[in-house]
């Protein structure tokens, strides 16, 4: 039995991870949640950033200097063992949540290794001036992360479905997503 694989991508402070969270309790069936904030975090603390793996460069858009979270070598491999860990998953019978901030290139790889397995991949958005506040008031944010990657992140993805988290309460999200999802 194949499980089936649901991938919210969406850039910071979108509400991925609220609405995978309320995907787990709205579902009748178990979801595993993996989240790609989870998989870096299994970095020693402050490594993350480094050279090899997601170092953060300054990006001029304007008259705007955003911070730019990139992905080198180490950080690539780490994220394409947690694309073969979901593939592998899902492929033995599990439900999974993918909470994601994602490029075309990814989600295209995430499509390959799910082929034979049920999925929807979902884009996960708000409005800069939301995200902006979002970042700001969670404490815990690269201030204009969002802004970045809002402006590049959705680019050339063809989603199998579109959610705006400032419109519906996480529930009737959730309940949206899972009846797309034949739940």
């Amino acid at each position: 039995m194949t499980g089936r694989v649901i991938i919210l991508n969406g850039v910071s402070s979108a509400g991925k991870t609220t609405l995978a969270r309320q995907i787990q309790k709205s579902a009748e069936e178990t979801w595993l949640h993996i989240a790609m904030d989870a998989f870096i975090a299994t970095l020693p603390e402050g490594r993350e950033f480094e050279r090899d793996w997601f170092p953060i460069v300054e990006l001029v858009r304007g008259a705007k200097r955003l911070p730019c979270i990139t992905t080198e070598r180490s950080g690539a491999a780490l994220l394409e063992e947690m694309r073969h860990l979901v593939a592998r998953l899902a492929k033995r019978g599990f439900n999974v949540v993918v909470d994601e901030v994602a490029d075309r290139e990814t989600i295209e790889d995430y499509r390959s290794k799910l082929r034979s397995v049920p999925s929807l991949v979902v884009k996960v958005d708000a409005p800069l001036d939301i995200l902006n506040r979002r970042e700001r008031d969670r404490g815990d944010r690269i201030i204009g992360l969002a802004q970045e990657q809002q402006a590049r992140l959705h680019k050339d993805i063809d989603y199998n479905l579109e959610i705006e988290t400032h419109e519906q309460a996480p529930e009737a999200l959730a309940s949206k997503v899972l009846s797309r999802m034949g739940n």
